[in-house]
């Protein structure tokens, strides 16, 4: 997938700013309920997201393959299901998202592990001198 470190930063960027914008209305409304929801779609959204993008931009020939642009795929899903999943459980709406989220996320999390082992020469490359 072509550009993939700036679709994953992008993503980032917007979870951060997502998270930024709950994070500032709980604020106001002194209303902490969706707490949780905020802090998972941070963690989740901005800092791993991010991460794999950096990932993929010191790894570029990883960022190439087909297998990259699944995880992107899955990261995104997950990362948007996850969140909101969180947000029906603390308010008492249901818990099937939440559940369909973790496992997305631990897919996604995994999926990513694949990825980095079974690449290491793409770092390994990087942090040895030549």
């Amino acid at each position: 997938m072509k550009n993939l470190p700036y679709y994953f930063l992008s993503v980032a960027i917007l979870q951060a700013l997502a998270g930024m914008g709950l994070g500032i209305v709980m604020g106001i409304t002194g209303d902490y309920t969706l707490a949780p929801a905020h802090a998972h779609n941070n963690l989740l959204g901005w800092v791993s997201m991010a991460i794999f993008g950096l990932y993929y931009a010191v790894a570029g020939a990883v960022a190439a393959r087909r297998i990259a642009a699944v995880h992107f795929w899955l990261a995104l899903v997950a990362n948007l299901v996850f969140p909101v999943g969180i947000g029906l459980v603390v308010t008492n709406r249901g818990e099937a998202l939440s559940v369909v989220g973790s496992l997305l996320e631990v897919l996604n999390m995994l999926l990513f592990g694949i990825i980095v082992w079974t690449n290491r020469a793409a770092l390994a490359r990087l942090v040895s001198p030549s």
